[in-house]
């Protein structure tokens, strides 16, 4: 066989693209190209399928499988030992041998795992052990298939964990991806890696969303909030017009939407708007005055008086924002010189 029908072979029996092996044999052939200069061309290309071949074999070893389809939303990536660790350190320092007896840290101070078993029931191999210096997960929501499927699409849930929740992300995005299907959630393996590829034949992103997710209006947010604010899990879609945009991240790390029901507007300018707070690994590629649709977590807390100290009343709903997609006829593109909101250019 020659290279093309070798690559036909493995994007058949691992059920994805051809461009995608393609290109995977691309990088490694550049890289055959690099170790060995010296061989003829036909022969760093066969070296090249043998490699690949060998990746190939190790992926049909495990369970996960094909998936093509859509991130919509995808929450901030959070170090799960951090405030453990936090935790466990000022227990030491103001109580050192209880923080060691309880076996919350070793006699020099470090923090250890203290979790027996976890939550399957399963015996915790770490117990007892130093925390890693990190852990970090990360939530994402996918709407896809089995790759090279007639079936219907589902929505997933996904936690990706260590270095793969600090990946950037294409959201809204047709991509490729490797899986293990659990029924009405999906896991991630080390063969998970998320890549476009514009030839998948997808519907409209915002029909597609919308056969999965129920649209809320942002008059009806705060009663949708009360309703489910104790489902971490919950996710709400809404969509609206951008009064206002600040690229300038806040002290957290995110940038703020202000969100208007543009229709509520024309009859009321007093009508309820929507804070978004919109994290850095979200693409903003749109302008004010554009309609978008805003998937994510809604929260609320509390007013603060003048001296910025929090009172007993509640303060509008705001959300965080896990995905924000401009829809495409009412997007006003972001001039490319804009600057970010500074002290500085205010005036």
């Amino acid at each position: 066989m020659n290279k093309t029908e070798y690559l036909k072979k493995f994007a058949e029996k691992l059920s994805i693209s051809f461009e995608q092996v393609e290109s995977e044999f691309n990088e490694i052939l550049k890289e055959e190209k690099e170790i060995h200069k010296d061989l003829p061309f036909e022969q760093q290309e066969m070296r090249a399928l043998k490699r690949l071949s060998l990746v190939y074999k190790k992926q049909m070893r495990s369970p996960a499988v094909g998936f093509e389809g859509i991130i919509i939303a995808a929450s901030d990536s959070v170090d799960i030992v951090a405030k453990q660790k936090r935790e466990a350190l000022e227990q030491y320092k103001n109580d050192p041998q209880n923080a060691i007896m309880e076996g919350v840290t070793d006699e020099e101070g470090t923090p250890l795992d203290t979790r027996a078993t976890w939550s399957t029931g399963n015996a915790n191999p770490r117990f007892g052990k130093p925390l890693p210096e990190h852990n970090y997960l990360r939530n994402i929501w996918v709407i896809a298939t089995l790759a090279k499927s007639e079936e219907s699409p589902k929505l997933y849930q996904m936690i990706l964990s260590g270095d793969k929740a600090n990946d950037e992300l294409p959201i809204f995005k047709p991509t490729r991806f490797m899986a293990i299907d659990k029924g009405d959630k999906l896991n991630a393996s080390t063969f998970t890696n998320f890549v476009v590829d514009e030839t998948l034949n997808l519907p409209k992103i915002n029909e597609l969303v919308l056969q999965f997710l129920d649209k809320t209006k942002l008059s009806e947010l705060e009663s949708y909030h009360n309703l489910n604010k104790d489902d971490f899990n919950r996710l709400v879609v809404v969509e609206g017009d951008v009064s206002m945009l600040n690229l300038e991240p806040t002290s957290f790390g995110s940038r703020v939407l202000v969100l208007e029901d543009s229709e509520a507007s024309l009859e009321d300018l007093e009508s309820k708007s929507l804070t978004c707070w919109v994290g850095e690994n979200i693409d903003i590629d749109f302008a004010e005055g554009s309609k978008i649709m805003v998937i994510g977590r809604t929260s609320q807390g509390n007013k603060k008086d003048a001296e910025g100290n929090k009172t007993e009343e509640l303060a509008d709903v705001t959300m965080n924002a896990f995905g924000v997609y401009a829809l495409p006829d009412f997007k006003i593109e972001l001039p490319k010189d804009i600057e970010p909101l500074t002290e500085e250019n205010l005036e």
